[in-house]
């Protein structure tokens, strides 16, 4: 009985220290999917035990348990139950399977590179007025030597800075929810870096990430055959 005792003690011990190191999405998402909590509130979300009737998790200041229905009746079954739940839940949550755990910058690709660079310096460029007007930096290294050109960038950048920054939100928020599909953590380093560059860089960012998901699509479809 005591060997049986220190060889469950020692399975739950393997099988939290795993979970917690290698597959935290997938318990954001069996949490997310057992008692309809965000992905907003589960970012730090960690498994604090396993028995044969339960989970328990904590995330926040919350403290949960998810029942296995029916029971194990031996940890030997956990690495099943605990895929078969995740599959569940990625159904369920309409998420991919596929979690994005890197970011690609756009320096990866050239004309990412290029895209990138030209659409900050025209955010910076026309982020107010006074930069088409003497006295400015840009004007004074520059501008001073075409000052119609000037002009007719200071006639067009309110209506070219509502125009862009209308269409770089709209597409930082579609990244926002690919992130979400994607099981990243909200407002994480990973979150920040998809979502800010997207936000500037606009296409080519949902490009970058398109690809890498269709490539490890490829190679997870590789290893189940």
């Amino acid at each position: 009985m005591a060997t049986t005792d220190a060889q469950d003690a020692a399975a739950r011990e393997r099988i939290i220290k795993h979970m917690n190191a290698d597959h935290r999405d997938s318990i954001r998402r069996c949490i997310e999917h057992a008692l309809g909590v965000s992905c907003w509130q589960t970012g730090d979300a960690r498994m604090t035990d396993i028995s044969l009737d339960k989970m328990k998790f904590a995330f926040g200041d919350n403290k949960v348990a998810v029942p296995f229905d029916p029971p194990m009746k031996t940890f030997r079954e956990a690495r099943e139950r605990l895929v078969q739940m995740d599959k569940d839940a990625v159904k369920a949550l309409r998420r991919s399977d596929i979690t994005v755990k890197i970011f690609i910058p756009p320096y990866a690709h050239l004309h990412h590179l290029f895209n990138f660079s030209l659409c900050l310096v025209t955010f910076a460029c026309f982020s107010k007025p006074s930069n088409f007007t003497p006295g400015s930096f840009l004007y004074d290294l520059l501008l001073y030597r075409v000052p119609s050109f000037a002009s007719f960038c200071l006639k067009i950048q309110p209506t070219l800075i509502t125009i862009m920054l209308a269409i770089h939100i709209v597409e930082a928020a579609v990244m926002v929810k690919k992130m979400e599909k994607h099981s990243v953590v909200p407002l994480s380093g990973l979150w920040w870096s998809w979502v800010g560059s997207c936000f500037i860089e606009g296409f080519t960012a949902f490009n970058r990430l398109n690809g890498m998901v269709a490539q490890k699509k490829k190679e997870k479809e590789a290893k189940s055959h």
